[in-house]
């Protein structure tokens, strides 16, 4: 059965299957150890019924929704956020990590149509024990500890970490219409800079707030959800922007897995297709007209009229049975 959790008994919330599910592969592994070790006989966790977990299909926009959200969007910082979400297909903590020296917009890339950026950290918060208990041993995974602005006693701490997985390291080519918004995005920065000298905190952040503190994954979830209220749009998480990517790309190569796999930075291509690769009404109905054209369509009346040339070839057959039987045989 599900568990309730501590203090949410009133609010009747339990953790899901899912969670559960993980739990046990946690456990379930840390008791294969000790067996190992001979701290036990056998495993506790190896017979245990697990709940089935329901898989959840993640509401995401069809190409033409998010063309129209990205037309009506006029918050630089959100439209910046989703056009590399879609363009790029990155997670919301890769974008918000994204450095300026990680992006290449020279000259040269940008007549050649090779201008890209690299992906090689993201931006987290973090639990402070964590990380330094991993301090300790030397398999801390982070690049930079951003300063507290809030409180002193925080236990948690803002970080540039290396990504999700291995696979997530990588480049991804440029879109011309995303190359144009992070040129305009450098150059009203580099405004602000000046304008504000050395009160400016310059991180070399990509998307920054005002004054150069970086924004966090809540807020630009936040900016979305409002920009769907104000303009009555379909309700979907920032993070299905990456799975409208993902169709799209699929859509658009006409299936190439290798190529989107290169661009998500997902560790197995059947994450391409299983997880990500949403099929949508748009398209349904797309594929249900065509079936009709292509398939049930009634033939028009002389659709199958035969040509003056077919009547010859007839005349010809008729007139010599022969010849019948011998394309018959052959």
């Amino acid at each position: 059965p599900a568990v309730v959790l501590k203090g949410h008994r009133k609010k009747d919330k339990k953790i899901s299957p899912t969670v559960i599910v993980k739990i046990h592969a946690l456990m379930s592994g840390a008791f294969k150890k000790a067996i190992g070790w001979k701290y036990i006989a056998i495993n506790p966790a190896k017979n245990v019924t697990l709940p089935q977990r329901v898989k959840k299909e993640r509401d995401s926009w069809s190409a033409s929704e998010a063309k129209y959200a990205l037309a009506i969007c006029e918050n630089p910082v959100l439209k910046l956020a989703m056009l590399l979400a879609l363009g790029c297909s990155m997670r919301i903590g890769e974008i918000l990590g994204l450095t300026w020296d990680c992006v290449d917009l020279s000259e040269e890339s940008l007549a050649s149509g090779n201008a890209s950026l690299f992906i090689n950290k993201e931006l987290k918060r973090c639990e402070k024990s964590s990380v330094e208990a991993l301090e300790k041993r030397g398999r801390s995974k982070v690049f930079f500890t951003f300063p507290e602005w809030k409180r002193a006693n925080c236990k948690t701490m803002l970080t540039l970490k290396t990504p999700k997985t291995a696979s997530s390291v990588r480049t991804v080519f440029l879109p011309k219409t995303v190359a144009l918004a992070l040129i305009e995005t450098k150059k009203r920065q580099d405004e602000e800079k000046m304008l504000l000298g050395s009160d400016y905190k310059d991180f070399n952040l990509v998307l920054a707030q005002s004054g150069g503190r970086p924004y966090e994954p809540r807020q630009i979830d936040q900016m979305l959800s409002t920009f769907i209220q104000e303009n009555e749009l379909r309700s979907v998480v920032f993070h299905s922007l990456r799975h409208s990517s993902t169709s799209i790309k699929l859509q658009i190569s006409c299936g190439n897995i290798k190529a989107v796999q290169g661009d998500t930075g997902h560790a197995q291509a059947r994450m391409v297709t299983e997880v990500y690769a949403h099929t949508n009404n748009e398209e349904r109905l797309l594929l249900a007209q065509k079936v009709d054209e292509n398939f049930f369509q009634t033939p028009t009346p002389g659709a199958f009229a035969l040509t003056s040339e077919m009547q010859k070839v007839l005349q010809i057959l008729a007139e010599k049975p022969e010849l019948v039987r011998l394309l018959a045989a052959m």
